[in-house]
């Protein structure tokens, strides 16, 4: 029975011209907003990205973390501030993988 109902409102919607020229309208603005969508999104990561490398990479940045050591004398009881230093560069990050880098650095700091 269900099949019988599918056949007859294929049979319909073939029929009709007009219902068939706005899907293909309806497909084709969706696909064209779904690409944007994607674009966006790739475009907003690779900005995201360089933001954080360049200001990881900033002189100012990088001498107020390492006056910071001197400022709180607690840090370097602690032990990790040193694991904390050598991740401030890019190529860390680049050569290891996210989650390693982050699991030697809870172990340092809250182990």
């Amino acid at each position: 029975m269900k099949q019988l109902v599918l056949l007859e409102l294929m049979r319909k919607f073939k029929a009709n011209g007009q219902l068939k020229r706005k899907l293909k309208i309806l497909l084709g603005v969706g696909l064209a907003g779904l690409l944007l969508v994607g674009a966006l999104i790739i475009w907003a990561g690779v900005a995201t990205i360089q933001h954080v490398a360049g200001l990881g990479a900033n002189a100012n940045v990088q001498e107020q973390v390492r006056d910071l050591k001197t400022e709180i004398p607690a840090l370097a009881k602690v032990g990790c501030w040193d694991k904390v230093q050598s991740l401030l560069s890019v190529e860390v990050w680049l050569e290891n993988p996210a989650a390693a880098n982050l699991q030697s650095l809870k172990e340092a700091c809250v182990e």
